[in-house]
């Protein structure tokens, strides 16, 4: 038993200034809605999001994903907050005739069509084509701003890492290749509720080549937890805290969510969870947790969880 409250004692010590990180699987179940005009998608493998665009239509495919709290369509909705991230991979080749690219939107009007591929919009990452020109990645932004990098595409296969950091609610850091290149930007729409992922024309210049949205995906949420966040506990808190089966909040609360130190949720409680309420987790392992705390006026709180 010693060495198991040491084990909390240090995994404690680096989890007060940790954050939730939430895995966005690949596949099309995790996606909202979709377009497509002789284009379309599929699964590829365990986790990759494939996609085409050729025939004799346009040649266009969309797909919209909402933010959730889980990664899935079905969790909570979430909106970006200063210092979160999300980050999104895409293995592909030049877009030649055509367009590759992806943009974070502000609950968009509207998922029927092409155009609204960018409905919406707070910022897009394109690589254009250009008929031929083959121009490399670009970021644009507040009002149609442009920044173009150097890292374009070639007819082999190349991974392209995108990571998005909300600065201010105004303002964000595009990163390219893990900072290969960044772009601090201005955006063009507040609140960003998730995003969509689009392609058009798959001619590279030598052959029709499919794209893969791909790992890494996944959206960190900012939830430090440092010295002023557990003053609060005295206003929050659960007992017993170490428990072994269950426990209890002295406040009312409407939503209790619990996620493993590497950010994953596993266990979820919603409705009028009075005090009093038992939180039942027997069926979780033994180790340290985090909870995000909601009251009936959408006030939150993170706090430390021990399973014995």
């Amino acid at each position: 038993m010693k060495k198991f409250y040491m084990f909390l004692f240090l995994i404690t010590t680096v989890s007060l200034n940790a954050q939730t990180t939430v895995n966005y699987p690949q596949r099309v179940a995790n996606y909202d809605a979709f377009f497509s005009d002789s284009g379309g998608n599929f699964d590829d493998g365990i986790d990759q999001f494939g996609m085409w665009a050729n025939g004799g239509g346009a040649k266009q495919s969309v797909a919209w994903r909402n933010f959730t709290e889980d990664g899935t369509t079905s969790g909570t909705p979430s909106t970006m907050a200063v210092d979160d991230s999300f980050t999104i991979t895409v293995s592909a080749t030049q877009a030649s005739f055509g367009v590759i690219g992806l943009s974070l939107l502000s609950s968009p009007t509207s998922t029927a069509s092409w155009d609204d591929r960018i409905n919406n919009y707070a910022v897009q990452v394109n690589l254009n084509g250009n008929s031929g020109a083959n121009d490399p990645w670009e970021v644009v932004s507040n009002g149609g701003t442009i920044d173009a990098s150097s890292i374009g595409g070639s007819t082999s296969y190349a991974d392209f890492k995108f990571k998005f950091t909300l600065n201010t609610t105004t303002t964000m850091t595009v990163s390219i290749n893990d900072g290969a290149e960044t772009f601090n930007v201005t955006l063009n729409n507040q609140d960003i509720t998730g995003y969509s992922v689009y392609f058009t024309d798959d001619w590279n210049g030598v052959a029709n080549a499919n794209i893969y949205w791909k790992p890494t995906t996944e959206y960190t949420y900012a939830m430090t937890l440092d010295n002023n966040e557990f003053k609060r506990e005295g206003l929050i808190s659960a007992y017993p805290n170490p428990t072994f089966t269950n426990f209890q909040i002295n406040h009312s609360v409407n939503d209790l969510k619990i996620f493993d130190i590497t950010g994953k949720l596993v266990k979820s409680f919603n409705g009028n969870l009075s005090k009093g309420f038992l939180f039942d987790i027997s069926s979780l392992k033994q180790g340290l947790y985090l909870m995000k705390i909601k009251n009936d006026s959408e006030q939150s709180l993170t706090s430390k969880l021990v399973k014995l």
